[in-house]
């Protein structure tokens, strides 16, 4: 096990259970034992989950795209035996500590990965699912499932919430106390770019995905400034952006 830093710490801006998770995830992958000025939580959101859903789900599989909607139904009864289709560990993890049995999940966490494996499991290509979901998604489950003649039902069981505001975002950046930032979604990206005047030299946003980095692009930001996507939309393939970013480490 080994102490690592970076030049300047890399802003988190999930909640903060996620960027918790997130660092120790990335302690455990390269086997460190501390990572000394490597990150900073700035949680520019909190999720806020709606009023549980009273509406009827019959025999339908459940699908999650996010383990706050695992958390938004977890007082639902009848669930244990239904077939559970998550996008990847974590949220399926989630899903199996509340005792669901029949839960699925592809291997490599994305979205692409999760209509796939229903394919593959759910024959029936006229059959019903029922899908929990944010208030703001960034990927079209439902129409790429309808695209297979799959029937969806949505349901919206938890929101965004901004808890930090752009002149905070905006004093941080600007005392150039960080060296890059994390967005895995393009709304908290938006939140943190209409938060800066001008980027730091060298500053770098590190994005999830080409839908998230577009919002960078679009915000057309001053400064000099370096975006980076991950080379597939997981966690996994982030830290390991990170980790290979050689500009973020001491000379």
């Amino acid at each position: 096990m080994v102490t690592l830093s970076f030049k300047k710490p890399i802003i988190l801006t999930r909640t903060n259970q996620d960027n918790k998770d997130f660092v120790n995830l990335f302690l455990s992958t390269y086997k460190l034992e501390n990572i000394k000025n490597c990150f900073k939580c700035l949680p520019l959101i909190e999720i806020v989950l709606e009023k549980k859903t009273k509406e009827t789900i019959g025999s339908n599989p459940l699908i999650f795209t996010s383990r706050h909607g695992v958390q938004a139904i977890s007082l639902m009864s009848n669930l244990a035996e239904k077939e559970i289709f998550c996008v990847g560990q974590s949220t399926a993890n989630l899903a199996i500590e509340l005792g669901l049995k029949n839960v699925f999940y592809p291997s490599v966490g994305t979205v692409s990965n999760l209509v796939r494996l229903i394919r593959s499991k759910v024959d029936n290509n006229s059959s019903s699912l029922h899908y929990f979901r944010g208030e703001e998604i960034s990927y079209d489950l439902k129409g790429e499932l309808s695209k297979f003649g799959y029937v969806i039902t949505e349901s919206i069981v938890y929101r965004q919430k901004q808890i930090r505001s752009e002149r905070l975002i905006n004093n941080i950046i600007s005392k150039e106390n960080a060296g890059g930032v994390v967005f895995f979604s393009a709304s908290v990206a938006k939140i943190f770019c209409k938060g800066i005047k001008i980027v730091p030299e060298d500053f770098l946003f590190m994005c999830i995905s080409d839908r998230v980095a577009q919002v960078v692009f679009e915000a057309q930001l001053k400064g000099n400034y370096k975006v980076k996507i991950a080379s597939q939309p997981t966690t996994e393939e982030i830290i390991e952006l990170i980790y290979n970013e050689k500009s973020i480490w001491p000379n």
